[in-house]
């Protein structure tokens, strides 16, 4: 099968009363002011898939749009229904101030890793030397005692132990349930080809070798782009391992791991500054810090990193600062964007989100001429389906219009009782019936057990009950309609998120 090919399955909305961040016990829950007269529970709802084939360019995009990934399995929450506000920020060197922590903790470690032996020029925590973000790379360069190593995202014995230590002592975790599959399903198993996991010698050698050439630059013409572990080793030994996905775009912290005995090194802030020290020296893009939550303090901390966060409705990220007002007590924010270059942004989350707002009635409107237009019925209501609105995913309105605009095809299936479209790339769009999932289809054809195959004219489609033709970005594949999924249930989904990014209160 063509690698480029995105396969996953249908869809899942997941409701649950366990939420990783703030454990289900906030009072004031609400993403509007209008929606607390609702007098809902608080729950986490998340929207997500098990991933069997993806590019690093397919998840970038997708990250870009509110997603993100634990192994294999790709989700994003619901902004208006979830208990807590989960943005995605990315950050840059240049968008960062920087404050007296993080100068204690560079000079702390840069006196760590130190070959001096003068104990009373390192215990004084003084120096003459003028702070630079730059003192890291100075001193791991000079440093014989300490160094990282970049290298695929494989499972070694040595990386579970540490990783075992680590949860136990840091997250509480029994030891039984720290196993070796549940570490290799989380921080090494990826959708991802294997192309990228692999990488080529040449990647690998330019990461190892960056900070001794330093301040030389090295050639980026063919940069890495796959996950990756880069491993701390202080007086050889292993302290530490951050799990990082390099894209397109830039670095994608995914988790950082950290041995008990080191805590007063502060390496979870530690690895936040090397990284972006890095993205900047190696013009690697932005950092991509996972989720924030401004009203969860293990979440909100990110903030301290400065930088900007995503706008799901319209897919822009805005700065942190200019939106910080939208956001506090947990709400949700959505940018009027006829007024985004107005001395003050607009949110206008209430006018389209709120209790009474008619995009909820639209969207109804819609669905029932959608329903009508192919005689399909009312859909049935069940546990996992989507509600008509969520902000981030096309409305039924928006559906309606694209169709009648022959945006996309006008054949589709009569069976289908319910689907949304999802922008993706440029014209590409991928959209979920029926648990099926494709991108800008140009051809439906119905085949003969009711399973339905997409391509584009000129493509050879298969009649053969147990294959579908899968068409997305740009490229047809093929996958078995029977395969087995693999699944993860949202409750150890949320286990994993209860562990910050860096793991560590600062």
């Amino acid at each position: 099968m063509n690698d480029e090919i995105l396969v996953l399955s249908a869809p899942m909305y997941m409701e649950d009363r366990h939420c990783g961040y703030c454990k289900g016990s906030k009072q004031d829950h609400w993403a509007l002011e209008s929606w607390s007269k609702k007098n809902k529970r608080a729950t986490s709802v998340t929207i997500g898939m098990s991933v069997e084939q993806m590019t690093c360019q397919q998840y970038d995009i997708l990250m870009n749009k509110g997603f993100r990934r634990s192994g294999t399995f790709l989700y994003k929450p619901d902004l208006l229904r979830n208990c807590c506000r989960l943005y995605t920020i990315r950050t840059t060197l240049d968008q960062m101030k920087v404050a007296k922590q993080h100068r204690q903790v560079l000079n702390r470690f840069v006196r760590a890793i130190s070959d001096e032996t003068d104990e009373k020029s390192k215990g004084n925590g003084k120096t003459n030397k003028k702070f630079s973000m730059k003192s890291i790379i100075e001193a791991e360069k000079s440093s014989s005692r300490f160094h990282t190593h970049f290298e695929p995202a494989a499972f070694t014995n040595e990386k579970y132990q540490l990783y075992k230590k680590y949860q136990v002592a840091v997250h509480n975790d029994k030891e039984s349930d720290v196993t070796p599959a549940s570490f290799k399903r989380f921080l090494c198993d990826t959708p991802f080809p294997q192309r990228e996991v692999d990488g080529t010698k040449q990647h690998f050698e330019t990461l190892n070798t960056w900070v001794k050439q330093w301040p030389q630059r090295p050639t980026m013409t063919n940069r890495r782009v796959g996950p990756t572990h880069e491993c701390y080793y202080l007086d050889e030994k292993l302290i530490a391992i951050s799990v990082m996905d390099f894209l397109p775009s830039g670095v994608s912290s995914v988790y950082f791991i950290w041995d008990p005995d080191y805590a007063h090194l502060s390496l979870g802030t530690l690895s936040g500054l090397r990284e972006l020290q890095m993205c900047q020296e190696l013009a690697l893009g932005y950092y991509y810090l996972g989720y924030y939550i401004d009203d969860c303090q293990k979440m909100k901390y990110k903030g301290q990193f400065g930088g900007e966060i995503l706008d799901v409705c319209s897919g822009i990220y805005y700065p942190l600062d200019k939106v910080k007002k939208y956001i506090r007590n947990g709400r949700f924010f959505a940018i009027n964007q006829e007024k985004s270059n107005s001395a003050e942004l607009v949110n206008m989350s209430e006018q389209v989100f709120g209790d009474n707002a008619q995009t909820y009635s639209d969207s109804k409107q819609a669905l029932k001429q959608l329903s009508e237009r192919y005689s399909v019925g009312e859909p049935t209501r069940k546990s996992l389906a989507l509600p008509d609105v969520v902000p981030g995913v096309h409305s039924f309105s928006e559906i309606l219009e694209c169709e009648n605009r022959d945006r996309f095809p006008t054949e589709i299936m009569s069976r289908t009782r319910k689907w949304t479209v999802h922008e993706a790339a440029g014209e590409a769009k991928w959209f979920t019936h029926n648990g099926h999932a494709n991108t800008d289809p140009t051809k439906v054809k119905k085949s003969g057990a009711g399973n339905y195959n997409w391509g584009r004219p000129g493509d050879e489609l298969e009649d053969d009950n147990e294959w579908e033709t899968v068409h997305m970005f740009g490229k047809s594949g093929r996958r078995n309609s029977n395969h087995s999924q693999h699944e993860m249930s949202l409750r150890m989904l949320n286990e994993q998120l209860d562990n910050s990014l860096f793991s560590e209160a600062l």
